[in-house]
């Protein structure tokens, strides 16, 4: 294999494997933006089940209440 294809593949594959960690960090940027679940799964195309992304979002809230806008009222 020559030099070129093995640092591709190489890229490549520490791409896939840093995957789900990189989503799940921009899901949760999304709602500390305010955001809301629902439109968070339509973005990343039903990548991860609405149930999911509001379990994740609802932890991240409950540890991390000052990173996320006020309730309106």
């Amino acid at each position: 294999m020559d030099e070129a294809t093995r640092l591709e593949l190489d890229a490549l594959a520490d791409a896939y494997e840093q995957a789900p960690a990189r989503l799940r960090a921009a899901i949760l940027a999304a709602a500390r933006k305010g955001d809301k679940p629902a439109a968070i799964v339509r973005a990343i195309r039903h990548a991860y089940t609405y149930e999911y992304v509001a379990r994740l979002i609802r932890a991240d809230r409950t540890e991390n209440p000052e990173l996320y806008p006020a309730a309106e009222s």
